[in-house]
């Protein structure tokens, strides 16, 4: 691993740990987390449960526990929630949504999401300009705070609703 992608990877890491310190559960905004090293692009995604269904406590009506499983139902393929150029190849490996809600677990205040997903990628340098889709599907969500790391590069970007893409 050349010095670069360690001192990026590092940085990383650091912020990655420092989240809870600078991200505070605010309703309509989510923070992302983005890495590619090598061919392998992985990310991190918070958002609070009230943005993306409308409640954040468990579901009291039939119309709310079919929301929150149609979320988790989406949830399983990563392009729900972000848009990747079809140039760059790149094939799912695995997601992970966790949620108190999923769990069934009543939480005392506020509930988020924390989605993980990882995918490979063909064509790594192609990537240069990511969508996200779940703005469309969620309109209570509205903003997005992104910090970007990949060898030799590091980016931090507010998306929004209304301009949702980033390039790094």
């Amino acid at each position: 691993m050349t010095h670069t992608l360690k001192t990026s990877l590092a940085i990383f890491l650091s912020l990655l740990l420092a989240v809870p310190t600078f991200a505070q559960h605010s309703h309509g905004k989510g923070s992302l987390q983005l890495i590619l090293n090598g061919d392998v692009l992985q990310g991190q995604w918070t958002m609070p449960m009230e943005a993306l269904l409308g409640f954040e406590h468990l579901p009291k009506t039939a119309a709310q526990t079919d929301a929150m499983n149609q979320l988790q139902k989406s949830l399983q393929n990563a392009s729900y929630f972000i848009e990747l150029p079809v140039e760059a190849k790149c094939q799912q490996l695995e997601v992970k949504a966790e949620s108190d809600m999923f769990q069934g677990i009543k939480g005392k205040a506020h509930s988020d999401l924390n989605y993980a997903f990882k995918y490979k990628c063909a064509n790594p340098q192609a990537l240069t300009k990511f969508g996200f889709p779940f703005f469309k599907s969620h309109i209570r969500s509205n903003q997005l705070k992104l910090e970007w790391v990949s060898q030799g590069a590091q980016k931090a970007a507010t998306v929004r609703s209304s301009k949702p893409s980033f390039s790094p």
